[in-house]
């Protein structure tokens, strides 16, 4: 009866040291992730695949009084990795308010 606790704890221990032996580094899941980036994705599913960015920017080009003025919006995300962290940079671009949609992402840091 002694050793029944010690036994559920040594049971625990090995289970929970196998689990985190097989899950996946952050970076290597975000890899998988962002392979699943596709232009014109709209900004709600980059934020339900990705979540939060870490940083965010917002760029206006051409004359900001013309009717043809394009925004782009910058999310940076980071994540670490064995060898340092990895940053994946994903651009929106949008002609209308609230309509950002996926133009491009690389990664700047690997």
């Amino acid at each position: 009866m002694r050793m029944l606790p010690i036994a559920v704890l040594a049971v625990a221990t090995l289970a929970t040291a196998g689990w985190a032996a097989s899950a996946e580094p952050p970076l290597a899941q975000a890899e998988r992730m962002a392979g699943t980036l596709r232009q014109g994705m709209p900004l709600e599913d980059v934020r339900k695949l990705l979540g939060e960015p870490r940083r965010a920017a917002l760029r206006t080009d051409g004359n900001s009084t013309s009717d043809a003025t394009r925004s782009t919006l910058q999310w940076t995300y980071t994540w670490a990795g064995t060898t340092g962290p990895g940053t994946l940079r994903v651009e929106f671009g949008s002609k209308a308010p609230e309509s950002w949609k996926v133009t491009s992402w690389a990664w700047a840091t690997y």
